[in-house]
């Protein structure tokens, strides 16, 4: 590892890391610590604003070159700075639940989920990351970033874009019949499986894959384990808000293309001992956790009490 290339980097590119590594600092200490102190609105106030910051000086970075000076990465910019005015609007509205699930999923989403694309080849971080690991000289990765989404099918973008605004829609509360909240989650999880079956996986890859399936359907379950169900006629069902899906829609997408690219530019990198595996595990983790987090809004959760909590009730 090595901070030369942040160093010899532009000054948008240095002031965008000296924001986001603090307010993922901040985001998770926030996270964890008593809501509602003195200390927790500091460091809630601290963090919006390092969010904002981080969001406005990814404008100014084109590394990545694929709608004029834009390229799909800055869509995320903009949900950010959309999220912060909500977080805001949510927290003096003391409308805390809402609140709540808005800071994470801009934490999660915002950082972590955005924070995957920065590591593919070609960009600082990845020359930061790995230069030393794989003994190549920093002037060797070339923009191999842009030349992946450059070469990307077109219906990968309007894909993504469409998969975050499903994400984002499931960030109210909402009604709807019980197929449709299984759909989206089925439709993936056939994806995932379809895709181990069409794939030579090896025996750990495909280990992987088997324990990113469990594992999924025992967090998607467990996480939910409390959670009340509302029927309604005509077998429709209210479903709170949450960020969870948004979150595993951008995991399943960033960890295919992220593959993706690795396999086209740096297949050395997926040669490393435990890369191919997590690759092969993070999709259908996504996948089967939004499966079972589905079954369980719908009243199907082995892991919970929830069949047992069913309440009825009749539209008007």
């Amino acid at each position: 590892m090595t901070l030369e290339p942040l160093l010899n980097a532009s000054p948008a590119i240095q002031l965008h890391v000296a924001t986001v590594v603090p307010a993922a600092v901040i985001g998770g200490l926030m996270l964890m610590m008593r809501k509602g102190t003195y200390l927790h609105r500091m460091a809630g106030r601290l963090w919006i604003g390092l969010m904002v910051l981080t969001a406005l000086s990814s404008f100014f970075i084109h590394e990545i070159r694929l709608f004029g000076d834009f390229s799909p990465i800055h869509m995320f910019s903009l949900v950010v700075l959309v999220s912060a005015v909500e977080v805001v609007r949510s927290a003096r509205r003391r409308n805390f639940v809402r609140h709540k699930r808005l800071v994470k999923s801009l934490y999660f989403g915002g950082i972590g989920i955005a924070g995957l694309f920065t590591l593919l080849p070609g960009r600082i971080m990845h020359e930061m990351a790995f230069t030393t690991a794989l003994a190549e000289p920093a002037q060797a990765a070339a923009p191999v970033a842009a030349q992946a989404a450059t070469g990307a099918p077109v219906w990968v973008w309007p894909l993504l874009v469409a998969l975050v605004a499903l994400g984002v829609s499931r960030l109210r509360e909402r009604e709807m019949p019980v197929w449709r909240l299984l759909l989206l989650p089925a439709i993936l999880s056939t994806v995932s499986v379809l895709g181990i079956i069409a794939r030579d996986l090896s025996g750990a890859e495909l280990g992987a894959s088997l324990a990113g399936a469990v594992a999924g359907l025992l967090a998607g379950g467990w996480s939910m384990r409390g959670v009340a169900v509302v029927r309604l006629a005509r077998n429709r069902i209210r479903v709170k808000g949450e960020a969870v899906s948004l979150v595993a829609i951008l995991g399943i997408f960033s960890s295919h293309f992220a593959a993706g690219t690795l396999a086209a530019t740096a297949p050395r990198i997926l040669e490393m001992q435990g890369v191919a595996e997590l690759f092969a595990l993070l999709p259908v983790f996504f996948a089967t956790l939004m499966t079972a987090r589905a079954l369980a809004q719908a009243g199907y959760n082995p892991l919970g009490s929830t069949r047992g909590r069913l309440t009825r009730q009749a539209e008007c």
